[in-house]
């Protein structure tokens, strides 16, 4: 959670009402602003200086810092940050980053060994966004509607690069279900081999984090054109969704947490609640209610809670 407080799930499926500060380096003061398994993204908003820090063994590693050296300290904003494997697996990790620098979105990509990172500034790249690796390649997602983009990621003698980006045209093969007042909010996760698209249907601008609907469709980009299949059951997984990453996995893995549920926490967009999904009977339910008033309406400079996953 904000300013890397913790709390934890209950036998009973529930956040723990309470949360601990956890230790953390002393070099370690800035935003939460993602996750990947046991590793935080950590971000000093003020001049785009970025790192990873490993939550239990508090390993550190530093990135190179966003945005060009000779520009202010106020250049940078670090919005999302996503890897394709552990830090501790060297090069073959990747880091993808979404930031805004002097006002401008872009994407970048870095891995250990790189001086700097790989930017890639685009017109299409801009807003909300969500961000996964799948099968060697960078997806990048609209939240608010579901444009899919995919990048396609070569070497040279500096590093990682962006080599060509094409659109998946997604949005196209989406029936729109409810009403022209209700807005959408998209993620996507990896599951047994296969690319998810989630979303959540809400009950207009004025009631937002009213989830009127979810729906899940494994997306294949084999097929021409690009096709989605809706699926109804993760076969006893599970799936974890928040902005700063998602995650599947058996749900035995950990005490209570439930088969074919997705576990939401608050984001950007739905800022109020906490609450899980049944993939089954399409019921939802609350697994804070309420959140402590520090997290259900963070400041601005202080992110939103992810999900973080330990080792054992």
């Amino acid at each position: 959670m904000p300013r890397f407080r913790f709390a934890s799930m209950t036998p009973g499926g529930v956040l723990t009402a309470t949360a601990r500060r956890a230790w953390m380096p002393q070099e370690v003061d800035a935003d939460c602003v993602g996750s990947s398994d046991a590793w935080l993204v950590g971000a000093r908003q003020a001049g785009g200086e970025c790192f990873l820090v490993n939550a239990f063994s508090h390993e550190v590693h530093h990135l190179p810092r966003l945005g060009d050296s000779d520009l202010s300290h106020s250049a940078c904003s670090l919005r999302k940050v996503v890897l394709s494997g552990s830090p501790q697996s060297g090069p073959e990790c990747i880091v993808a980053a979404f930031a805004f620098c002097r006002s401008k979105p872009e994407l970048a990509l870095w891995r250990p060994g790189m001086k700097s990172w790989c930017v890639w500034q685009h017109s299409l790249i801009a807003g909300h966004i969500d961000m996964a690796f799948y099968q060697g390649r960078l997806y990048m997602l609209w939240r608010f509607t579901p444009s899919l983009f995919v990048f396609e990621i070569a070497e040279d003698g500096h590093g990682v690069k962006f080599s060509r980006m094409k659109d998946c045209l997604l949005e196209k093969l989406l029936a729109t279900p409810l009403g022209s007042s209700h807005v959408l909010s998209c993620n996507m996760v990896e599951w047994h081999g296969r690319l998810l698209l989630i979303i959540r249907y809400y009950g207009g601008y004025q009631v937002r984090h009213r989830v009127l609907k979810v729906q899940v469709f494994a997306i294949d980009l084999n097929t021409k054109p690009n096709s989605l299949t809706e699926i109804h059951s993760f076969g006893g997984d599970c799936v974890f969704v928040g902005s700063g990453g998602c995650k599947s996995f058996p749900a035995g893995q950990y005490r209570g947490v439930e088969g074919d549920l997705i576990y939401f926490v608050p984001d950007h967009y739905n800022p109020h609640d906490a609450f899980v999904y049944n993939m089954m009977d399409g019921k939802t339910r609350f697994i804070a209610e309420p959140l402590p008033c520090s997290i259900s309406a963070p400041e601005q400079s202080s992110g939103f809670p992810v999900w973080l996953f330990p080792p054992e």
